[in-house]
């Protein structure tokens, strides 16, 4: 089993970047929809409510959708590596979470902050919170490296700037392309 984990905050273009994991097999797993469907057994109507649930409910859907995801082989993981909350950064990938996924690499897809805003602002599907987002970028790749340390990933940064989706693809087809050597070299 190989898991690949993709962060970065919303609006950076995380799903665009990933699409080129289907060419490897892989199968692409959002772990907000999955933590969301576990949360939607217990009531929750709408996925932008989860970041208003009690930090203990959010932790406890966190663990439920990291050892769902954990059962499905070979996987790309849509997730964020901190989730802005009422008081404060949430670890996306606690411990309990880092654990179950146990990720070959851990990527963080990134942008200039007025990249992000432009982007965010042409999204009217999602109801997005203002943050601070070179804040919350620098917040994702400490919480990214102390997920690396616990489970022995690498961490690698896709840039993924206006106008070149193309050149942040094709990194992540490279990091694709050597995680696929380095397990058949194991195997």
């Amino acid at each position: 089993m190989s898991v690949v984990i993709v962060t970065g905050v919303p609006g950076v273009g995380k799903s665009t970047v990933m699409a080129a994991a289907e060419e490897y097999g892989y199968k692409i797993v959002n772990f907000g929809t999955t933590m969301f469907e576990e949360a939607q057994k217990e009531g929750v109507k709408d996925r932008d409510d989860m970041r208003k649930l009690a930090i203990e409910d959010q932790q406890r859907l966190q663990k439920q959708a990291g050892e769902k995801i954990s059962q499905m082989g070979d996987v790309v993981v849509d997730t964020h590596a901190s989730i802005l909350t009422h008081s404060g950064y949430m670890p996306g990938l606690p411990e309990w979470t880092a654990r179950a996924l146990n990720p070959d690499v851990i990527a963080l897809v990134e942008a200039t902050p007025d990249e992000i805003a432009g982007r965010r602002s042409k999204d009217a599907t999602r109801a997005r919170d203002s943050d601070n987002i070179g804040l919350h970028q620098r917040v994702n790749r400490e919480y990214a490296a102390v997920a690396a340390v616990m489970t022995g990933a690498t961490v690698a940064i896709v840039e993924n700037h206006d106008n070149q989706v193309d050149v942040a693809v094709e990194q992540f087809r490279k990091l694709l392309g050597k995680l696929l050597k380095k397990h058949r070299i194991l195997k």
